[in-house]
Protein backbone atom coordinates (compact mmCIF):
# COMPACT_ATOMS: atom_id res chain seq x y z
CA UNK A 1 0.00 0.00 0.00
CA UNK A 2 3.07 2.25 -0.04
CA UNK A 3 3.43 5.29 -2.29
CA UNK A 4 -0.10 5.02 -3.74
CA UNK A 5 -0.79 7.44 -6.53
CA UNK A 6 -3.17 10.32 -6.03
CA UNK A 7 -6.24 9.19 -7.98
CA UNK A 8 -7.63 12.70 -7.94
CA UNK A 9 -4.53 14.02 -9.65
CA UNK A 10 -4.21 16.92 -7.21
CA UNK A 11 -1.09 18.95 -6.65
CA UNK A 12 -0.69 17.75 -3.06
CA UNK A 13 0.83 14.30 -3.48
CA UNK A 14 0.94 13.74 0.28
CA UNK A 15 -2.82 14.04 0.72
CA UNK A 16 -4.61 10.66 0.59
CA UNK A 17 -7.58 10.35 -1.72
CA UNK A 18 -11.09 9.88 -0.37
CA UNK A 19 -11.06 6.29 -1.61
CA UNK A 20 -8.09 5.50 0.64
CA UNK A 21 -9.80 7.14 3.62
CA UNK A 22 -13.01 5.19 3.05
CA UNK A 23 -11.02 1.97 2.66
CA UNK A 24 -9.35 2.60 6.02
CA UNK A 25 -12.69 3.14 7.77
CA UNK A 26 -14.21 0.12 6.02
CA UNK A 27 -11.38 -2.08 7.19
CA UNK A 28 -11.85 -0.84 10.76
CA UNK A 29 -15.56 -1.67 10.61
CA UNK A 30 -14.79 -5.21 9.40
CA UNK A 31 -12.44 -6.09 12.25
CA UNK A 32 -15.04 -6.14 15.02
CA UNK A 33 -17.66 -8.37 13.26
CA UNK A 34 -14.97 -10.83 12.17
CA UNK A 35 -13.60 -11.17 15.71
CA UNK A 36 -17.15 -11.39 17.10
CA UNK A 37 -17.84 -14.32 14.77
CA UNK A 38 -14.70 -16.12 15.91
CA UNK A 39 -15.56 -15.44 19.56
CA UNK A 40 -19.14 -16.72 19.14
CA UNK A 41 -17.96 -19.94 17.49
CA UNK A 42 -15.46 -20.54 20.29
CA UNK A 43 -18.07 -19.63 22.93
CA UNK A 44 -20.44 -22.27 21.58
CA UNK A 45 -17.71 -24.87 21.99
CA UNK A 46 -16.46 -23.69 25.36
CA UNK A 47 -19.38 -21.80 26.94
CA UNK A 48 -18.02 -22.18 30.45
CA UNK A 49 -15.02 -20.00 29.69
CA UNK A 50 -16.06 -17.68 26.85
CA UNK A 51 -19.76 -16.93 27.25
CA UNK A 52 -18.96 -13.93 29.48
CA UNK A 53 -16.42 -12.68 26.97
CA UNK A 54 -19.13 -12.84 24.31
CA UNK A 55 -21.52 -10.90 26.57
CA UNK A 56 -18.92 -8.16 27.00
CA UNK A 57 -17.46 -8.44 23.52
CA UNK A 58 -17.43 -4.68 22.84
CA UNK A 59 -15.43 -3.98 25.98
CA UNK A 60 -13.02 -6.87 25.39
CA UNK A 61 -12.52 -5.77 21.79
CA UNK A 62 -11.93 -2.16 22.91
CA UNK A 63 -9.33 -3.29 25.47
CA UNK A 64 -7.48 -5.33 22.83
CA UNK A 65 -7.61 -2.53 20.26
CA UNK A 66 -6.40 -0.05 22.88
CA UNK A 67 -3.16 -2.01 23.11
CA UNK A 68 -2.91 -2.33 19.32
CA UNK A 69 -3.73 1.28 18.47
CA UNK A 70 -1.44 2.64 21.18
CA UNK A 71 1.42 0.57 19.75
CA UNK A 72 0.87 1.81 16.19
CA UNK A 73 0.28 5.44 17.17
CA UNK A 74 3.46 5.51 19.24
CA UNK A 75 5.73 3.65 16.81
CA UNK A 76 4.29 4.47 13.38
CA UNK A 77 2.47 7.78 13.88
CA UNK A 78 -0.94 6.44 12.82
CA UNK A 79 -3.65 3.98 13.71
CA UNK A 80 -3.49 0.33 12.68
CA UNK A 81 -5.55 0.75 9.49
CA UNK A 82 -3.87 4.06 8.64
CA UNK A 83 -0.43 2.46 8.78
CA UNK A 84 -1.69 -0.51 6.75
CA UNK A 85 -2.63 1.90 3.93
CA UNK A 86 0.65 3.80 4.19
CA UNK A 87 -0.59 6.94 5.95
CA UNK A 88 0.17 8.68 9.23
CA UNK A 89 -1.20 11.43 11.46
CA UNK A 90 0.51 14.80 11.64
CA UNK A 91 -0.25 17.98 13.54
CA UNK A 92 -1.82 20.82 11.57
CA UNK A 93 0.21 23.26 13.70
CA UNK A 94 3.84 22.40 14.17
CA UNK A 95 5.60 22.46 17.54
CA UNK A 96 9.22 23.62 17.38
CA UNK A 97 9.20 22.96 13.64
CA UNK A 98 7.98 19.37 13.99
CA UNK A 99 4.57 18.10 12.86
CA UNK A 100 4.87 14.76 14.68
CA UNK A 101 2.23 13.88 17.24
CA UNK A 102 2.89 14.42 20.90
CA UNK A 103 2.01 11.98 23.68
CA UNK A 104 -1.09 14.05 24.42
CA UNK A 105 -2.15 13.78 20.75
CA UNK A 106 -1.75 10.00 20.94
CA UNK A 107 -3.99 9.68 24.00
CA UNK A 108 -6.60 12.03 22.54
CA UNK A 109 -6.53 9.98 19.35
CA UNK A 110 -7.15 6.83 21.40
CA UNK A 111 -10.24 8.44 22.92
CA UNK A 112 -11.77 8.93 19.46
CA UNK A 113 -10.45 5.63 18.03
CA UNK A 114 -11.56 3.42 20.93
CA UNK A 115 -13.81 5.32 23.34
CA UNK A 116 -16.15 6.96 20.83
CA UNK A 117 -17.02 3.76 18.88
CA UNK A 118 -17.53 1.87 22.15
CA UNK A 119 -19.87 4.54 23.53
CA UNK A 120 -21.73 4.69 20.19
CA UNK A 121 -22.21 0.91 20.13
CA UNK A 122 -23.57 0.84 23.67
CA UNK A 123 -25.92 3.78 23.01
CA UNK A 124 -27.23 2.01 19.89
CA UNK A 125 -27.90 -1.12 21.90
CA UNK A 126 -29.65 0.87 24.62
CA UNK A 127 -31.87 2.63 22.09
CA UNK A 128 -32.74 -0.66 20.39
CA UNK A 129 -33.67 -2.16 23.75
CA UNK A 130 -35.81 0.80 24.78
CA UNK A 131 -37.47 1.34 21.41
CA UNK A 132 -38.10 -2.18 20.19
CA UNK A 133 -35.37 -3.19 17.76
CA UNK A 134 -32.92 -1.99 15.12
CA UNK A 135 -35.70 -0.62 12.90
CA UNK A 136 -36.61 1.84 15.63
CA UNK A 137 -33.05 3.14 15.71
CA UNK A 138 -33.16 3.75 11.96
CA UNK A 139 -36.67 5.20 11.74
CA UNK A 140 -37.20 6.64 15.21
CA UNK A 141 -40.18 8.89 15.91
CA UNK A 142 -43.57 7.23 15.53
CA UNK A 143 -42.05 3.80 15.05
CA UNK A 144 -40.31 4.06 18.39
CA UNK A 145 -43.63 4.86 20.06
CA UNK A 146 -45.07 1.60 18.70
CA UNK A 147 -43.09 -0.29 21.28
CA UNK A 148 -45.47 1.13 23.86
CA UNK A 149 -42.82 1.24 26.59
CA UNK A 150 -42.03 4.65 28.05
CA UNK A 151 -40.68 3.11 31.20
CA UNK A 152 -43.76 4.17 33.21
CA UNK A 153 -44.90 2.03 36.10
CA UNK A 154 -48.56 1.05 36.37
CA UNK A 155 -48.58 1.60 40.13
CA UNK A 156 -48.75 4.82 42.07
CA UNK A 157 -45.65 7.01 42.34
CA UNK A 158 -43.30 5.93 45.07
CA UNK A 159 -42.69 8.36 47.88
CA UNK A 160 -39.36 9.74 48.95
CA UNK A 161 -36.00 9.75 47.21
CA UNK A 162 -36.66 6.49 45.37
CA UNK A 163 -39.82 7.91 43.82
CA UNK A 164 -37.95 10.99 42.61
CA UNK A 165 -35.23 8.80 41.15
CA UNK A 166 -37.82 6.70 39.30
CA UNK A 167 -39.44 9.84 37.92
CA UNK A 168 -36.07 11.20 36.79
CA UNK A 169 -35.28 7.86 35.14
CA UNK A 170 -38.57 7.90 33.22
CA UNK A 171 -37.99 11.47 32.07
CA UNK A 172 -34.43 10.63 30.97
CA UNK A 173 -35.70 7.57 29.10
CA UNK A 174 -38.32 9.59 27.22
CA UNK A 175 -35.81 12.30 26.34
CA UNK A 176 -33.26 9.73 25.19
CA UNK A 177 -35.80 7.92 22.98
CA UNK A 178 -36.96 11.21 21.50
CA UNK A 179 -33.65 12.91 20.79
CA UNK A 180 -31.17 10.08 20.21
CA UNK A 181 -32.28 9.50 16.58
CA UNK A 182 -31.48 13.17 15.87
CA UNK A 183 -28.09 12.85 17.53
CA UNK A 184 -27.43 9.65 15.56
CA UNK A 185 -28.37 11.44 12.33
CA UNK A 186 -26.10 14.38 13.17
CA UNK A 187 -23.24 11.97 13.95
CA UNK A 188 -23.40 10.30 10.53
CA UNK A 189 -24.22 13.51 8.67
CA UNK A 190 -21.14 15.24 10.09
CA UNK A 191 -18.95 12.44 8.75
CA UNK A 192 -20.64 12.63 5.32
CA UNK A 193 -20.24 16.41 5.15
CA UNK A 194 -16.53 16.15 5.92
CA UNK A 195 -16.15 13.43 3.29
CA UNK A 196 -17.68 15.68 0.63
CA UNK A 197 -15.67 18.71 1.73
CA UNK A 198 -12.48 16.63 1.79
CA UNK A 199 -13.18 15.25 -1.68
CA UNK A 200 -13.52 18.75 -3.14
CA UNK A 201 -10.46 20.07 -1.26
CA UNK A 202 -12.51 22.35 0.97
CA UNK A 203 -10.81 20.97 4.06
CA UNK A 204 -7.69 18.99 4.93
CA UNK A 205 -9.51 17.01 7.64
CA UNK A 206 -11.37 13.86 6.57
CA UNK A 207 -13.46 13.67 9.76
CA UNK A 208 -14.80 16.10 12.37
CA UNK A 209 -12.93 14.22 15.09
CA UNK A 210 -9.55 14.84 13.45
CA UNK A 211 -10.54 18.47 13.07
CA UNK A 212 -11.21 18.67 16.81
CA UNK A 213 -7.83 17.07 17.49
CA UNK A 214 -6.02 19.33 15.03
CA UNK A 215 -4.56 16.30 13.22
CA UNK A 216 -4.38 15.50 9.51
CA UNK A 217 -3.85 12.20 7.71
CA UNK A 218 -0.95 12.27 5.25
CA UNK A 219 0.79 9.68 3.11
CA UNK A 220 4.05 8.31 4.42
CA UNK A 221 7.01 9.45 2.34
CA UNK A 222 10.13 7.57 1.33
CA UNK A 223 11.98 9.30 4.18
CA UNK A 224 9.42 7.92 6.65
CA UNK A 225 9.98 4.37 5.45
CA UNK A 226 13.74 4.77 5.51
CA UNK A 227 13.51 6.08 9.07
CA UNK A 228 11.43 3.04 10.09
CA UNK A 229 13.92 0.68 8.47
CA UNK A 230 16.86 2.40 10.15
CA UNK A 231 15.16 2.39 13.55
CA UNK A 232 14.79 -1.40 13.62
CA UNK A 233 12.12 -3.36 15.49
CA UNK A 234 9.35 -1.32 17.08
CA UNK A 235 9.26 -1.03 20.86
CA UNK A 236 6.25 -1.96 22.94
CA UNK A 237 6.76 0.81 25.47
CA UNK A 238 7.21 -1.75 28.26
CA UNK A 239 10.95 -2.27 27.99
CA UNK A 240 13.20 -0.92 30.73
CA UNK A 241 16.95 -0.24 30.67
CA UNK A 242 18.84 -3.48 31.39
CA UNK A 243 20.45 -3.66 34.82
CA UNK A 244 21.76 -7.24 34.83
CA UNK A 245 18.74 -8.59 36.68
CA UNK A 246 17.20 -11.82 35.26
CA UNK A 247 13.73 -10.48 36.06
CA UNK A 248 14.39 -7.31 34.07
CA UNK A 249 15.77 -9.37 31.18
CA UNK A 250 12.69 -11.60 31.19
CA UNK A 251 10.43 -8.54 31.22
CA UNK A 252 12.23 -7.00 28.25
CA UNK A 253 12.04 -10.29 26.36
CA UNK A 254 8.26 -10.45 26.87
CA UNK A 255 7.98 -6.81 25.78
CA UNK A 256 9.93 -7.50 22.58
CA UNK A 257 7.79 -10.54 21.82
CA UNK A 258 4.65 -8.47 22.40
CA UNK A 259 5.89 -5.76 20.07
CA UNK A 260 6.72 -8.35 17.40
CA UNK A 261 3.27 -9.88 17.73
CA UNK A 262 1.60 -6.48 17.39
CA UNK A 263 3.64 -5.76 14.27
CA UNK A 264 2.58 -9.11 12.84
CA UNK A 265 -1.07 -8.03 13.12
CA UNK A 266 -0.76 -5.78 10.08
CA UNK A 267 -0.40 -8.95 8.01
CA UNK A 268 -2.40 -11.44 10.08
CA UNK A 269 -5.58 -9.39 10.62
CA UNK A 270 -6.18 -8.43 6.95
CA UNK A 271 -5.53 -12.05 5.94
CA UNK A 272 -7.98 -13.28 8.59
CA UNK A 273 -10.65 -10.85 7.34
CA UNK A 274 -10.11 -12.02 3.77
CA UNK A 275 -10.31 -15.65 4.88
CA UNK A 276 -13.49 -14.94 6.86
CA UNK A 277 -15.11 -13.27 3.85
CA UNK A 278 -14.02 -16.13 1.60
CA UNK A 279 -15.58 -18.71 3.94
CA UNK A 280 -18.76 -16.64 4.12
CA UNK A 281 -18.96 -16.56 0.31
CA UNK A 282 -18.06 -20.25 0.02
CA UNK A 283 -20.79 -21.49 2.33
CA UNK A 284 -23.36 -19.40 0.47
CA UNK A 285 -22.24 -20.42 -3.02
CA UNK A 286 -23.50 -23.15 -5.31
CA UNK A 287 -20.10 -24.85 -5.25
CA UNK A 288 -20.46 -25.66 -1.55
CA UNK A 289 -24.01 -26.96 -2.04
CA UNK A 290 -22.88 -29.19 -4.90
CA UNK A 291 -20.11 -30.69 -2.80
CA UNK A 292 -22.49 -31.13 0.13
CA UNK A 293 -24.95 -33.17 -1.93
CA UNK A 294 -24.92 -36.73 -0.71
CA UNK A 295 -23.82 -39.10 -3.44
CA UNK A 296 -26.31 -41.68 -4.62
CA UNK A 297 -25.64 -44.89 -2.70
CA UNK A 298 -24.91 -47.82 -4.98
CA UNK A 299 -27.76 -50.34 -5.26
CA UNK A 300 -27.34 -53.49 -3.13
CA UNK A 301 -27.03 -55.52 -6.32
CA UNK A 302 -26.74 -54.53 -9.97
CA UNK A 303 -30.15 -53.50 -11.30
CA UNK A 304 -30.85 -55.03 -14.68
CA UNK A 305 -33.27 -53.54 -17.17
CA UNK A 306 -36.86 -54.74 -16.71
CA UNK A 307 -38.32 -56.69 -19.65
CA UNK A 308 -41.21 -54.21 -19.81
CA UNK A 309 -38.94 -51.16 -19.44
CA UNK A 310 -37.05 -49.16 -22.03
CA UNK A 311 -34.10 -50.80 -23.72
CA UNK A 312 -30.66 -49.38 -23.01
CA UNK A 313 -29.06 -48.08 -26.25
CA UNK A 314 -25.90 -49.73 -27.44
CA UNK A 315 -24.30 -46.27 -27.56
CA UNK A 316 -23.72 -45.39 -23.90
CA UNK A 317 -23.71 -41.66 -24.75
CA UNK A 318 -27.41 -41.74 -25.77
CA UNK A 319 -30.40 -41.19 -23.51
CA UNK A 320 -32.65 -44.29 -23.20
CA UNK A 321 -35.76 -42.08 -23.28
CA UNK A 322 -35.18 -39.73 -26.25
CA UNK A 323 -32.49 -41.93 -27.86
CA UNK A 324 -30.44 -38.83 -28.63
CA UNK A 325 -26.99 -37.82 -27.35
CA UNK A 326 -27.40 -36.84 -23.72
CA UNK A 327 -27.54 -33.17 -22.81
CA UNK A 328 -27.40 -31.97 -19.20
CA UNK A 329 -26.86 -35.54 -17.95
CA UNK A 330 -28.50 -36.69 -14.72
CA UNK A 331 -28.54 -40.02 -12.91
CA UNK A 332 -31.59 -41.76 -11.47
CA UNK A 333 -31.37 -43.78 -8.21
CA UNK A 334 -31.21 -46.92 -10.32
CA UNK A 335 -27.79 -45.84 -11.64
CA UNK A 336 -28.80 -45.19 -15.25
CA UNK A 337 -28.01 -41.82 -16.84
CA UNK A 338 -30.51 -39.79 -18.89
CA UNK A 339 -31.03 -36.26 -20.09
CA UNK A 340 -32.15 -34.23 -17.09
CA UNK A 341 -35.40 -32.97 -18.70
CA UNK A 342 -36.26 -36.48 -19.87
CA UNK A 343 -35.77 -38.26 -16.54
CA UNK A 344 -37.34 -35.47 -14.49
CA UNK A 345 -40.49 -35.49 -16.60
CA UNK A 346 -40.66 -39.29 -16.56
CA UNK A 347 -40.27 -39.60 -12.78
CA UNK A 348 -42.72 -36.77 -12.16
CA UNK A 349 -45.31 -38.53 -14.31
CA UNK A 350 -44.79 -42.23 -13.52
CA UNK A 351 -42.72 -42.26 -10.33
CA UNK A 352 -40.59 -45.14 -11.66
CA UNK A 353 -37.30 -45.52 -13.50
CA UNK A 354 -38.15 -46.09 -17.18
CA UNK A 355 -35.44 -48.78 -17.55
CA UNK A 356 -35.75 -50.84 -14.35
CA UNK A 357 -39.32 -49.79 -13.36
CA UNK A 358 -38.15 -49.37 -9.73
CA UNK A 359 -39.80 -46.66 -7.64
CA UNK A 360 -38.00 -43.31 -7.72
CA UNK A 361 -38.75 -39.71 -6.83
CA UNK A 362 -37.69 -36.66 -8.86
CA UNK A 363 -35.93 -35.25 -5.78
CA UNK A 364 -33.53 -38.23 -5.89
CA UNK A 365 -32.13 -37.22 -9.28
CA UNK A 366 -28.47 -36.20 -9.19
CA UNK A 367 -27.04 -34.02 -11.92
CA UNK A 368 -23.68 -35.05 -13.33
CA UNK A 369 -21.14 -32.37 -14.11
CA UNK A 370 -18.89 -34.93 -15.79
CA UNK A 371 -20.85 -37.16 -18.16
CA UNK A 372 -20.65 -40.84 -17.31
Amino acid sequence: MEFMSDVLGGADAGKPSLFEIVAQHKMSSLLEPALRHVTSVCAHRYPRYLVRVLSWHEEAYAAAMLLVERHYLRNYGGSFTEHFYGTKRVRARTIRGSSAMTRADEWRSLVFLIGLPLAKARLDQLYERLSGGAAARLLGGAFAQSAGDDGDDDGAPRPGVRGRLDAARRIATRLFKRYYPHANFAYHMATAVYYVAYMFDRTDYNSPWLHLLGLQVRRMSADDYRALDARGPAASGLEAPPNGSPLRAARNLVARLLAGGLDLLRVALPLSIFFYRFLEWWYRSDFHRRLQQAPIPPPPMPLRPHPDGLAVPDDQARCPICEKPRTNPAMAPSGYVFCYPCIHGCLAETGACPVTLTRADPSAIRKLYTDA
